[in-house]
């Protein structure tokens, strides 16, 4: 059985990532361990672009 993201109880709907340009969304489930996941992501993808920046 196959179900969308966007429908499951699980999955934090405020905080999605769409990637310009693309057909692409990024979902994260929601956060009741205090883990931080979304905190985490962000400076992840911070990290990339910087890394992108400098080499070019």
């Amino acid at each position: 059985m196959c179900q969308h993201l966007i429908d499951r109880g699980d999955v934090d709907k405020e905080h999605v990532i769409e990637l310009e340009g693309e057909k692409a969304k990024l979902f994260f489930l929601k956060d009741d361990s205090g883990s931080q996941a979304l905190q985490r992501v962000k400076g992840m993808l911070l990290d990339s672009y910087e890394q992108r920046i400098e080499n070019n």
